[in-house]
């Protein structure tokens, strides 16, 4: 499985698990929510960083929601690296 790995403000960040958990209807499963809440979200230098499985970004309405966020710069692409470098020491 591929992942994508993304930045945004927090508030970007808790507004996009908010539409996404009540779209794919969770809490479901298990889970509490389809990716991790903000308190748990690595966090470097403003931002809140987020991997997601490619197959993820593909369903909607993630898959409409994304391209707009992108384009907007509220949400920026990052590469792994960075990602790793948000994540806390463990």
């Amino acid at each position: 499985m591929s992942q994508r790995f993304f930045k945004s403000s927090p508030e970007v960040y808790e507004a996009v698990l908010s539409s996404l958990d009540a779209a794919w209807g969770f809490p479901k499963d298990g889970f509490a929510h389809c990716f991790l809440p903000l308190e748990h979200a690595p966090k470097l230098g403003g931002f809140a960083y987020l991997a997601i499985q490619s197959e993820d970004a593909d369903m909607e309405p993630a898959s409409s929601m994304l391209p707009q966020l992108l384009a907007s710069g509220q949400v920026i692409e990052v590469a792994v690296e960075e990602y790793r470098a948000a994540l806390p020491e463990v």
